[in-house]
């Protein structure tokens, strides 16, 4: 995190007139460096070794409409906040498909382009909420209290809303009438009877959460049963909160991703990878319970937050970000949309051939 500091006293505290005396003290390659470092790009890339336009999986391909991005600031009266939200439409006629997905720690709605634009271009509105643990709602001094993304993480700004972000997802689903009242082009797109929650790391959390995981002292409160399947991605395995008797009450259908690598900054879980995530699925009650495990996978499989991300969350993998793109969709589509050939390929024996034997899909 010394790294971090130092750039961003580089890069934001000192005049642009000692850039020359900058290149001296740093080298430009060294420069460089801290430039992909702050812009979220990792200089590690596996690659490829699957042809989207070539391969056997379902769906590896971007779909055929177009869509458009709209901002919007939904405001909660009775909670006193405001619930920000980007909100993705396929342009087509007749309602669609609506995935409400949920940010890791930190994150906001304008992340995930590579997952939501793959989803959106298949026919499925998105919409994002940036939650309160948002580093995008704290305020540049509050910014620099943190020296670290694993300070952050373990901070009361993350762990104080593990609760309020499935308050904002349930008042997101009883919102959606005014949104197609105010956002024309929403009007009449949201298939009410067709919804999923998705979630990455954090965002898995919330999305376990809402699909019934039994806490201590909570019960089932948070869970939302207008939602028709749910996909968590590197979801959190036992430990605190999360006891295994609490996994045997998520309902079905719900797709789990984790892989090797799939690590964590939580205190007391810094060793703690795709074995404790599996964990999760490992607890679940039988029935339409999916496991994909993606062997080497990192966190950010590959890409899959976008490039506006953080670093240090893995290497560049198309093949990683390929796979969760695909069997997401083939879930999705499955379950929201009732495609025999998605539902086929969901449960095909040749998955990890046709997956390069970089990834398995268990089913129970």
């Amino acid at each position: 995190m010394r790294i971090f500091v130092a750039a961003m006293t580089i890069c934001l505290l000192l005049p642009h007139a000692a850039s020359a005396q900058r290149e001296r003290r740093i080298s430009p390659e060294r420069l460089e460096q801290i430039r992909n470092y702050l812009a979220g790009r990792n200089e590690e890339s596996i690659p490829a070794q699957i042809d989207p336009q070539n391969s056997e999986l379902y769906g590896t391909e971007a779909g055929t409409f177009s869509f458009e991005a709209h901002e919007f600031d939904l405001d909660d009266a009775t909670r006193g906040k405001t619930l920000p939200l980007r909100i993705t439409v396929p342009e087509v006629e007749g309602a669609l498909p609506l995935i409400v997905h949920c940010h890791g720690a930190g994150g906001s709605r304008d992340g995930y382009e590579p997952l939501v634009e793959h989803w959106a271009s298949h026919g499925y509105v998105v919409i994002q909420p940036t939650f309160g643990d948002s580093i995008s709602l704290l305020t540049p001094a509050e910014r620099r209290e943190f020296g670290s993304i694993g300070d952050f993480v373990n901070s009361p700004a993350v762990t104080r809303v593990w609760n309020e972000r499935p308050q904002d997802v349930t008042f997101l689903l009883d919102s959606l009438d005014r949104l197609e009242e105010t956002i024309p082009e929403l009007k009449g797109k949201i298939d009410r009877e067709k919804m999923a929650v998705t979630g990455h790391s954090y965002g898995a959390h919330t999305t376990m959460l809402l699909s019934g995981l039994d806490i201590p002292g909570v019960g089932q409160q948070l869970s939302e049963p207008r939602f028709q399947c749910a996909i968590a991605i590197s979801p959190q395995g036992t430990g605190g909160l999360f006891q295994p008797a609490g996994y045997k009450s998520i309902r079905g259908p719900i797709l789990m991703i984790t892989g090797d690598n799939d690590g964590t900054p939580r205190r007391g879980r810094e060793s703690s990878k795709g074995e404790w995530r599996k964990e999760a699925f490992d607890h679940l009650a039988p029935g339409e319970k999916y496991l994909l495990w993606i062997d080497g996978a990192h966190h950010n499989f590959g890409g899959i937050s976008g490039v506006r991300t953080r670093a240090n969350t893995g290497p560049v993998a198309p093949d990683h970000s390929l796979l969760v793109k695909s069997t997401t969709l083939t879930f999705l589509d499955c379950y929201l949309k009732g495609n025999s050939v998605a539902k086929d390929a969901l449960h095909s024996p040749e998955f990890r051939q046709r997956a390069a034997d970089l990834a398995s899909l268990t089913v129970k």
